[in-house]
C-alpha cells in the first residue's frame, strides 16, 4: 500500500487498513470544512465517505461500498477534490461579486451600471464614437 500512501497529498496522513478501509487525515489550515464537505459528496456514489472533525484536522473514513472494494482510486480522487473544492472557494471569495453583476446585467432589461446609457439619441453621439482616435 505504499503507492497509496505516496500520493497522499492533502496536508495530513493516511492510514491504510486494508484496500476497503482508509482514513485519511485533511488538514482545516489548508482545507475549508465546507470544501471537505463538497469533496467528500463527490465520492459517495463509488465508495462511503464517514468525516470525523477534531480541533485541527479532519479524518476522512473511505470505506468500500462492498468489503472486497479497493478504494485507493477514491482517496486518489478525494486529494484532488479537495485542492479543486478548495480553489472554487477561493475563487468564489476573489470573484463572487464580479460574477454576480455580469449574471444581473446579462439579464436585466436596461444598463444596470449606466442606467443613462442606453436613454442617449445615437445621432448625438455623447459618448464620441464616431470621432477618430
Amino acid at each position: 500500500m505504499s503507492d497509496l500512501q505516496a500520493g497522499c497529498s492533502c496536508g495530513g496522513t493516511l492510514t491504510v487498513f486494508d484496500r476497503a478501509h482508509v482514513a485519511l487525515k485533511i488538514d482545516l489550515g489548508l482545507y475549508s470544512t465546507d470544501a471537505i464537505l463538497r469533496a467528500a459528496y463527490k465520492l459517495t456514489d463509488r465508495c462511503y465517505v464517514l468525516l470525523d472533525r477534531q480541533e485541527s484536522h479532519v479524518t476522512a473514513f473511505v470505506l468500500g461500498k462492498t468489503p472486497g472494494d479497493d478504494v485507493s482510486d477514491c482517496v486518489g480522487t478525494l486529494t484532488n477534490e479537495l485542492i479543486d473544492q478548495q480553489l472554487r472557494e477561493r475563487l468564489e471569495n476573489q470573484f463572487g461579486a464580479l460574477r454576480t453583476i455580469i449574471a444581473a446585467q446579462a439579464f436585466a432589461e436596461g444598463n444596470l451600471l449606466e442606467p443613462g446609457r442606453d436613454d442617449a439619441d445615437y445621432q448625438q453621439d455623447p459618448q464620441n464614437i464616431c470621432k477618430p482616435r
